[in-house]
Formats: C-alpha cells, sequence, structure tokens
C-alpha cells in the first residue's frame, strides 16, 4: 500500500517488509508470520541467520589466521583494513540481532498491540505520516542496496577482467572484493578468481543485509514511539482543567487512563533502548574507525575506479551515522513534547485535587526518554559530533604515519 492510497488500515507487516535482494539471496533474517492461534508476530525461520553465521565464522576464521599468522610468524597479511573494518561494523549489528531476537519479536508484538485496527483511530495518531515516512526511506534504501551494492561488488571484477596481466600473476589485492586470506592460497590464484568472488560476494550480501534489517527496525520503532508520543501530546494538550470541577469522578477516569499510557510508552522507550544500547556502544565506536580507514584509501589513491567503489560505503556510513543520532533527538523530543503539551494548560483553572495532582504529574514528564548505553553515550546529534571528531583524530594520526 503506497502512501498516497489509503484504503484500507495499515498492518505491521507493512513497515517490516524486506529488501528484494535479501529475498533472493536468502538473507531475510527476520520473516515476519502471523500465529494464527493468537494472531501474533513470529520469526517463521532461523535459517538466515544459520546460513550468516557460517559465512561470518569462514570470513573471520579465514581472516583471524591471517592476522596471528602476521603478527606471531611474520608473514605478508592479505588485509584490507576498510573493508575489515567495516565488515565488522556490519557483524556486530548482525549478532546483535541474533542474540535479541526474542526481544525483538516481543517488542514488535507490543507496537502492533498499540496500533489501532481501524483506519479512523489510525489517521486519528497519524499512522499515515509515520508510513509515509517509513516508505520514502525504504525506497532510498532500495535505491542504495540495488545500486550501489552492485557497483562495489562489480568494480573488483572489471578490474580484474580489464587488468589482470595473466594466469602466472598473483591476484592483486585491489583486485579482490574484499581480501584476506583463504587456504591452499586460492585467494591469490587467477584460476579460482570466479569461486573467491562469489564467496566475497555472498559474505558482503551477509554484512549488507544485517545492516539493512537492523536500519529498518530500528527506525520502524522510532517510528512508532515518536507516534504514540505525538498522539498522547496532542490528547495532553486538550485536557480541559475546567471539567474537573463538574464532573471530577469521570475528569480522573480519564486522566488515570492517559497515565497509564504514559507509563506504558516509557516503558516501551526503555526496552528499545536495551535492545540497541550494545550495538550504539559498539558498533559506532567501529563506525569511526571504519570512516577512518575509508578517508585514509581515498586520500592516498588517484585511481577513479578505486574512488568510485570507496566513495559510497564512505557516505553511507555519515549519512546513516547521522540518522541514527537523529533518530535519538527526535525520540528525546518527542517525550520533551509530553511536558510541553502538559505546562501549556490552564492547570490553575482546576480543582484543588488537579492541582495537586498536576504538580506530581509535571515531575514525572520531565524524566526524558533518551537512547543511550550503559550511562556512557547518549545517541543524539552531540554524539554524532563526537563520532565525526574521533574519525578525524583516527584519520590525521595514520597520515601523520
Amino acid at each position: 500500500m503506497k502512501p498516497t492510497e489509503i484504503k484500507k488500515p495499515y498492518r505491521m507487516e507493512e513497515f517490516l517488509r524486506p529488501q528484494m535482494f535479501q529475498e533472493v539471496a536468502q538473507m531475510v533474517h527476520f520473516q515476519w508470520r502471523r500465529n494464527p492461534v493468537d494472531n501474533s508476530m513470529v520469526n517463521a525461520s532461523m535459517v538466515p541467520f544459520c546460513l550468516s553465521a557460517l559465512l561470518n565464522v569462514l570470513f573471520f576464521g579465514c581472516n583471524g589466521w591471517d592476522i596471528i599468522g602476521h603478527l606471531c610468524l611474520g608473514r605478508p597479511a592479505n588485509q584490507n583494513p576498510p573493508v575489515l573494518s567495516i565488515t565488522t561494523y556490519f557483524s556486530i549489528r548482525g549478532l546483535m540481532l541474533f542474540l535479541k531476537r526474542k526481544e525483538i519479536v516481543e517488542f514488535v508484538n507490543d507496537l502492533d498491540r498499540e496500533c489501532p485496527r481501524d483506519l479512523v483511530s489510525q489517521l486519528d495518531m497519524q499512522m499515515d505520516e509515520t508510513y509515509r515516512n517509513f516508505w520514502q526511506r525504504y525506497r532510498f534504501i532500495r535505491i542504495y542496496s540495488h545500486v550501489g551494492g552492485p557497483m562495489f561488488c562489480v568494480v573488483p571484477l572489471a578490474l580484474f577482467l580489464l587488468t589482470h596481466e595473466g594466469k602466472d600473476t598473483p591476484v592483486a589485492q585491489h583486485e579482490q572484493l574484499l581480501g584476506g586470506w583463504l587456504p591452499f592460497g586460492v585467494r591469490k590464484d587467477p584460476n579460482f578468481y570466479l569461486l573467491v568472488w562469489f564467496i566475497d560476494l555472498m559474505c558482503t550480501t551477509c554484512g549488507v543485509s544485517f545492516f539493512i534489517t537492523f536500519d529498518n527496525l530500528f527506525n520502524v520503532m522510532q517510528g512508532h514511539l515518536v507516534m504514540h508520543l505525538g498522539h498522547l501530546a496532542r490528547q495532553f494538550s486538550s485536557i480541559d482543567p475546567r471539567q474537573s470541577l463538574t464532573d471530577e469522578k469521570r475528569f480522573f477516569a480519564d486522566l488515570r487512563l492517559l497515565v497509564q499510557r504514559q507509563q506504558l510508552l516509557n516503558g516501551l522507550c526503555r526496552k528499545y533502548n536495551d535492545i540497541f544500547k550494545v550495538a550504539f556502544l559498539v558498533s559506532n565506536f567501529v563506525g569511526a574507525g571504519s570512516l577512518c580507514f575509508y578517508l585514509f584509501m581515498l586520500s592516498e589513491t588517484s585511481d577513479v575506479l578505486i574512488i568510485a567503489q570507496y566513495i559510497l560505503p564512505t557516505l553511507v556510513l555519515v549519512g546513516f551515522t547521522f540518522e541514527i543520532c537523529l533518530r535519538g533527538t527526535q525520540l528525546e523530543a518527542a517525550s520533551e513534547g509530553l511536558e510541553s503539551a502538559l505546562r501549556s494548560q490552564e492547570w490553575y483553572l482546576g480543582s484543588r485535587r488537579y492541582r495537586k495532582f498536576y504538580l506530581l504529574w509535571t515531575q514525572y514528564c520531565q524524566r526524558t526518554q533518551k537512547l543511550g548505553a550503559f550511562g556512557l553515550i547518549q545517541v543524539n546529534m552531540v554524539h554524532f559530533t563526537e563520532i565525526m571528531q574521533l574519525a578525524y583524530r583516527l584519520f590525521t594520526f595514520l597520515k601523520s604515519h
């Protein structure tokens, strides 16, 4: 259902649709299905996680062996630091998805229960705007994954086919998709190039699928929380304290429902943060290292094809890091909107009982919900600045040495 065709109520599955390349490659890590017994949403298969685990063990096992051999035995390494760092970045997010898969399914069901089923209530909650934002992002990610991804993978193949000198010449690192080490010297053997390239292609597809799955879950969950908080803030603004003077019993019964809903949404925000906080703490700083390596690679080469290959991941790292921090700021602003809506009331026109309750309610609303990790970082625009500064410091360190 496109955002301009509002003919039937939105369903949670529409926000969780995978990209086409994930379906073709069998890398849909969350295959959402409805349980016919209770209509809850479940993950129908663990096969993509198993396949991804096999590819990660192969990639990191071989590369770890190569790094150990270089450090302990002095053998020459065939590592590509920018690719290795961003692969680690993607795999950390994939590991988080696997370890938190039960919590993710549970949280998606929590959001599904909170979504109204009828179109009128959904429009009142502005779910059409939430879906419109999702659809715009989904199309952008589709272009990135189906245009930029193949370009990244095809450039090394084109370099090999166009510039490789002969079957007796080892495959150079810039002709390899991921670099690293494979047994029996097959990575540098031109006779096995297509086999090695296909293995690298599968590992790349796995990493990108991890990244896109993480990104979509993070943004869909954030979008729904912001939608619910915004709707609750509008309900706060519509409260007329003077009604507490005429029908106090009914007024406080309605008020109790609003407070209970606020407590529920605050609990969902905390669960949301618990799902992603480890990934925030680890992968964001790994992402700064990846960005540093990509900037260093771009500054050290004049080859147009290599620049074209590495410029897209560089821009993607900056763009998606910026967006994650922006989403954290938006969630914080939506939470602060509850207090702003409460303060805009003419509370002094209410009953004495309501004025007393209003003071306690205001104090509770001041507990702004924020994204962070163990008190060490807060995911907002200040954190984005810190990541960019860290990447630049690492870059200048590499350049100076």
